[in-house]
């Protein structure tokens, strides 16, 4: 019995040997499924970037006569803006500190031998009839009579700021 007994359990063990080293034992590598619709996707995107579709050429439109430009001269512009004489006064006048002699008298200002004298205009006076220049011997604003000024009618007074008198 005890040979029976020993053939069983060695039966037994060799079974068991042998399921744990089939279980234990490295598996095939296991195939990987196919994904059709990712495969057919790929192949369709790369027909459609491969291909090349064919230009659509329009009916072509009758010929039509143009006429032929008739050449015209352009007037040339003036490249120089006019020359603008220089403000001048044209009498012996007095430069006041605003209009009129109600105001501090700064100079008397005197016209040279062929009667003027050159000044630079720096505003319009907010009285009318008189316009602030700068003082050609004390190089200050003064006001002076409009009516004692030569102004070229080119000259452009807007670009003068109206001014007040001071203190």
């Amino acid at each position: 019995m005890k040979k029976i007994y020993f053939s069983i359990q060695s039966t037994i063990l060799a079974v068991l040997t042998t399921t744990i080293m089939i279980g234990c034992a490295p598996q095939a590598p296991a195939t990987p499924t196919v994904d059709i619709v990712g495969t057919t996707a790929v192949q369709l995107a790369i027909v459609m970037l491969t291909q090349t579709a064919g230009a659509v050429t329009p009916t072509p439109l009758p010929p039509t006569e143009t006429p032929t430009p008739i050449f015209t001269e352009t007037p040339a512009l003036p490249t120089e803006k006019p020359q603008i004489k220089p403000a001048a006064l044209i009498e012996n006048t007095g430069c006041w500190r605003g209009p009129g002699d109600t105001y501090t008298l700064i100079s008397n200002i005197e016209v040279n031998a062929n009667g003027r004298m050159n000044v630079i205009i720096l505003g319009m006076g907010s009285e009318a009839g008189w316009i602030i220049i700068r003082n050609p011997y004390f190089n200050n604003p003064c006001w002076v009579r409009l009516s004692s000024m030569d102004i070229d009618p080119n000259m452009d007074m807007s670009q003068f700021p109206p001014m007040t008198p001071g203190p």
